[in-house]
């Protein structure tokens, strides 16, 4: 019996991906460096790890993390995201039925801790969650189930008492590999591996639906 629904950020609540793809984009062409499509389609979903190794990997040379990130801060400082403008139409739907019917409800994300503050206040909706974790407070993010384990332990339920919604493939890996009913919100434009998802949706909307039956 599901008692709590955990939800992804990025891709899920807000289409970030396809945003934070063209910011990188244009912040390689600024610095002369012109990477295949598929490179940065790599990236995206990836986790922190992965994404600063393919990182250095296109930039040809190894990087000062802090350096990088910084100038790129830099480079985007007059062009902050609208996360109003992104977030899934059906979320407050979703969370507001959730919040009615007595369910738990957690957030796992692999961004920073501030970014996630950030798109929960611009779309107010942080007083929906229960638990709120971001990937940075583990040694390890994403494939590795602790984030997701960790939000069960929060919210006082049990990894099988969790339903998690995800939609990349290192995020689906985690979420299963904790236990968790996994349905995947779906999304072909990434090279995301959704096949290991206990079922697949196409809208958030389906979640009540799903926890209907």
């Amino acid at each position: 019996m599901i008692k709590a629904v955990i939800f992804d950020m990025d891709g899920v609540i807000v289409d970030t991906e396809p945003v934070y793809y063209e910011r990188l984009h244009e912040f390689f062409k600024h610095n002369n460096i012109h990477p295949e499509i598929e490179e940065l389609d790599n990236i995206v979903g990836s986790s922190s790890v992965d994404t600063w190794d393919a990182i250095q990997r296109i930039w040809g040379k190894e990087l000062d993390k802090n350096q990088y990130e910084e100038e790129y801060n830099e480079f985007h400082e007059n062009k902050p995201v609208d996360f109003k403008e992104i977030v899934d139409q059906d979320i407050t739907v979703v969370l507001e039925w959730l919040t009615k019917e007595k369910y738990k409800i957690g957030l796992a994300s692999s961004s920073s801790y501030d970014d996630i503050q950030e798109v929960l206040e611009q779309c107010n909706i942080k007083h929906y969650f229960h638990s709120v974790l971001s990937g940075e407070m583990f040694e390890q993010s994403k494939p590795n189930p602790e984030i997701y384990l960790k939000t069960a332990e929060a919210l006082e339920v049990q990894p099988d008492e969790c339903l998690v919604i995800e939609d990349s493939t290192y995020g689906i890996m985690a979420g299963k590999a904790a236990g968790m009913y996994v349905l995947a919100k779906e999304d072909n434009r990434f090279n995301f591996n959704q096949g290991l998802a206990d079922g697949k949706i196409q809208r958030l909307k389906q979640v009540i639906t799903e926890l209907k039956n």
